[in-house]
């Protein structure tokens, strides 16, 4: 049980949501500099907004093929994977996290309206990339964690 107030434990996959926020943030600085200049000019962290993917298990975000896509990876591939999926999910909405965060309505327009033609076939070869990489870091940090 969660205290009043708390976030809900992850329901999507058992890594620390605190993590996968941590990771993605560090790989958007690394990998998608122009989508890491929208969320600071639009005063949004990207970590809320992970966070908020991943406890919610991508609810009301995406289409539920999809959210069944993003599990069964998750599961067959391990938990560095839900930091890929959100870096993936990230450059894909790259253009428009641009375009919102000039005209400062990011946080209404990626809070609140679903992910449109997302499809992890379409990403899976730049999420293979990532972990090519990116995969020694991310293992790393998990095994301090004690996640694997």
């Amino acid at each position: 049980r969660h205290s009043v107030g708390s976030d809900p434990p992850s329901i999507s996959s058992g890594i620390n949501a605190e993590y996968g926020c941590h990771c993605v943030e560090r790989l958007i600085q690394k990998c998608l500099p122009k989508v890491a200049c929208a969320f600071r000019l639009s005063g949004m962290s990207p970590t809320h907004l992970v966070k908020r993917w991943i406890t919610s298990c991508f609810l009301n975000t995406l289409p539920w093929s999809e959210i069944c896509n993003y599990v069964l990876l998750v599961v067959s591939e391990g938990p560095a994977y839900v930091c890929l999926y959100c870096v993936a999910l990230l450059k894909h909405l790259e253009m428009r996290l641009l375009q919102h965060s000039t005209q400062h309505t990011l946080l209404y327009n990626i809070l609140e309206e679903p992910i449109v033609g997302f499809m992890l076939t379409d990403h899976l070869d730049y999420m293979l990339q990532l972990e090519q990489s990116h995969g020694k870091m991310l293992r790393a940090d998990l095994q301090s964690l004690d996640v694997i």
